[in-house]
């Protein structure tokens, strides 16, 4: 295949390209470990995303900006660029108004020994400088033009700005599409720029007599050839994610995954994605992917991790949870002693499907597990509060884990503190699917005895508990893991707007577990949400014995707002 590529085409052998004389397309090799965060603007990663996907590109898409202030999901002009590059399958590159960065965009156009500049955007930016000795040829904009100045036979396919970023992921060079954009609701269809079919020159992006016309020097994109494969790299992207490098990734025939979160741990489509790339370059474009380190870990754990029962990696927003709360020595501490393993087992995953008809989200059984208990006496230790071993819980964690049953272990630490308490029991929370709980009622200061007062628990030692067990997540590769604090009065947490919600290896959630009558809890609820720290996720209890009534699942889901990520039963 010579001159510019058609959707009608298929993709070059090796063979044809080196047998024809037109100048070809050379993509890049990116390194098999890459792990990079393409941040900053526009301009920035179309730039980054070149530099790592193409070696040489005799033809280059150019957009310049006429205002920084314009979304790129908005910019009508900068989303048919991006359907000009990918049916090329050559690089888009971006600049700023004015011109600014133009010298970087200019470096990337002799590193790519770029021949011809196809120009978008701007009509009154300083084209000649920018081209070069470079052929310059005014970017076209309609279906007719698309095929007489890049002969590519195009199919238009109009989307609103919300899908802009998915329709730019699913672009495909061998069935090119002409993006435009759909009007916003109650607006008048924006005239397109350009015009009718193109005659004997096509209508061009540009006013007459603007920069960009009186500096085109051709009218047609001349002959070249394509890559002859498609480059072994995955790319993670979001719907706010800058369109350019994305459509460069599209151009080179990279796998493009959307992640709604900007988290490769929180869907099992984005963890499947990576896993059949393994041994690729995986790059994500966007600032909300955050550091290149943080990117690298949460890649490195949907690699190798299991996945949470209910599917991914990260506790919520991806399901909703349900639990039976108590102590294996029998039915004082709560429902889940009231039968054996199996039969607990059974019973919480009953209780979950009550729930699954009233939630979007998958609704995945619990056991809350008390490891350590407040004792009324001292013990050998003095500490009022009694340790269970690991022999008793583990034959709990082991049927849990079989059966799809997610485990939080709680910790009522008297005299102890929460830290000293959860490191004893490293060998369990060292298992995927098991979490911690911290329960501020029974955290007593030296002095006080089990229920002569309310106990309370300070930011600072539920923060280096946090911590301990974000390391713990990190250091060996686990899914994240759920921290619930109970709590059922305010100033059981001292100073909680100082909790510590930055650790993304853990998922904290404040629970609500004072029982009563619906009014007395609702209102609990509501004071309780008042001084609830951005970042936290809300969650209930439900008492079989001491609620008046108990509500139902379906009251449980339609009445209690915000909904509750979690549910326990007492």
């Amino acid at each position: 295949m010579t001159g510019c590529t058609s959707g009608q085409s298929p993709m070059p052998t090796v063979s044809e390209s080196a047998a024809d004389a037109d100048p070809s397309v050379v993509l890049a090799a990116p390194a098999a470990g890459t792990r990079e965060v393409l941040a900053g603007t526009g301009g920035q990663t179309s730039l980054e995303m070149s530099r790592a996907l193409f070696d040489t590109s005799p033809a280059v898409v150019v957009f310049v900006r006429q205002a920084e202030t314009v979304p790129d999901v908005a910019d009508a002009a900068l989303i048919t660029a991006v359907s000009a590059a990918v049916g090329l399958r050559v690089p888009l590159l971006v600049v700023g108004p004015g011109g600014s960065d133009a010298s970087e965009a200019m470096a990337e156009l002799d590193r790519l020994k770029a021949e011809t500049v196809v120009g978008y955007g701007d009509a009154t930016a300083d084209w000649t400088a920018l081209a070069g000795q470079r052929a310059l040829v005014i970017g076209p904009t309609g279906e007719t033009d698309f095929a007489a100045v890049l002969n590519l036979s195009v199919t238009p396919v109009s989307v609103p700005e919300t899908d802009v970023a998915a329709a730019v992921s699913e672009l495909d060079a061998s069935e090119p599409r002409l993006i435009t954009l759909q009007p916003r609701h109650g607006a008048a269809p924006a005239p397109q720029q350009g015009g009718p079919a193109a005659t004997a020159r096509p209508t061009p992006t540009a006013p007459a007599h603007s920069a960009l016309v009186e500096s085109a020097t051709t009218e047609k994109v001349p002959r070249f050839t394509p890559a002859g494969r498609a480059t072994d790299a995955l790319i993670l992207v979001t719907h706010s994610s800058a369109v350019a490098p994305l459509a460069t990734a599209r151009a080179a025939g990279a796998d493009v995954q959307m992640v709604a979160d900007a988290d490769p741990r929180s869907t099992s489509r984005a963890i499947d994605a990576i896993r059949s790339n393994a041994g690729h370059a995986v790059f994500a474009i966007g600032d909300s992917f955050g550091s290149r380190d943080t990117f690298a870990q949460r890649v490195r754990v949907a690699a190798t991790a299991p996945q949470l029962a209910g599917g991914g990696q990260t506790v919520f927003p991806g399901r909703r949870m349900v639990a039976l709360y108590g102590h294996p020595s029998g039915p004082a501490l709560g429902a889940l002693g009231e039968q054996g393993i199996d039969e607990t087992i059974a019973r919480v995953k009953d209780l979950a499907a009550q729930y699954q008809p009233f939630s979007d989200e998958p609704v995945v059984p619990a056991l809350d597990l008390i490891a350590t208990v407040a004792s009324a006496e001292p013990g050998l230790d003095g500490d009022y509060s009694s340790a269970t071993s690991i022999e008793v819980l583990r034959p709990w964690v082991d049927a849990a884990e079989e059966q799809g049953v997610y485990v939080v272990l709680d910790l009522q630490s008297g005299r102890s503190d929460f830290l000293s308490q959860a490191k004893m029991y490293e060998e369990l929370l060292a298992r995927p699917s098991v979490g911690l709980a911290l329960d501020p009622e029974w955290r007593l200061l030296p002095g006080q005895q089990p229920l002569q007062q309310i106990g309370t628990v300070s930011t600072t030692e539920v923060n280096a508990t946090t911590t301990w067990l974000a390391d713990l997540t990190r250091d060996r590769h686990l899914p994240q893991k759920l921290l619930m604090i109970h709590q059922f009065r305010i100033d059981m947490i001292s100073d909680r707007a100082a909790l510590d919600l930055s650790r993304t290896e853990v998922a904290v959630t404040l629970h609500a577990d004072g029982h009563g009558t619906p009014e007395q809890k609702l209102d609990t609820w509501s004071a309780l949400q008042t001084v609830s720290p951005a970042g936290a996720w809300p969650s209930w209890k439900n008492f079989y014995d001491e609620d008046q009534p108990m509500l139902t699942p379906e009251q449980t889901y339609s009445v209690i707002d915000p909904k509750p990520w979690l549910i326990t039963y007492q």
